[in-house]
């Protein structure tokens, strides 16, 4: 079963050029693109995702807020910043909810070895809790 990836931003641009960029991606993830965080959270409400990569700074709701409710809702879900604002205060509010972080602008081969990656990993936990290990 394939992954299903949930990409949330405040910018259509932003998320059209997500869309774009990974759409060669369609054959191993399921994706959604949630304008904003309301939208991101009302998804999580609705949909299982195995990832959630949003960016930091949105209006109403900001990235650390959609993580926090994305940690709420599945906490099974990997949750990733990629946000083009790094400064400290921000880092610091996305650093308990998100699993990592990553910098605007990004190569869609870094963002996507990430999710493969972090992915992984969650498999790995999962097993080795399934195991008991």
């Amino acid at each position: 079963m394939k992954p299903n990836i949930l990409f949330a931003d405040d910018e259509s641009g932003i998320l059209n050029g997500l869309r774009l960029s990974l759409r060669l991606q369609r054959a191993k993830w399921d994706m959604d693109f949630a304008l904003g965080g309301p939208q991101a959270v009302e998804a999580l409400a609705k949909t299982t995702y195995n990832v959630i990569v949003t960016d930091m700074r949105m209006p109403g709701m900001d990235g650390a807020q959609v993580l926090a409710e994305a940690r709420r809702l599945q906490p099974h879900c990997v949750r990733i910043i990629l946000s083009g604002y790094a400064d400290n205060e921000s880092v610091l509010k996305a650093v308990k909810p998100a699993h990592l972080y990553l910098s605007k602008p990004c190569r869609s081969e870094v963002l996507i070895q990430a999710i493969e990656k972090a992915r992984s990993e969650e498999h790995t936990s999962e097993l080795q809790s399934h195991l008991n290990l």
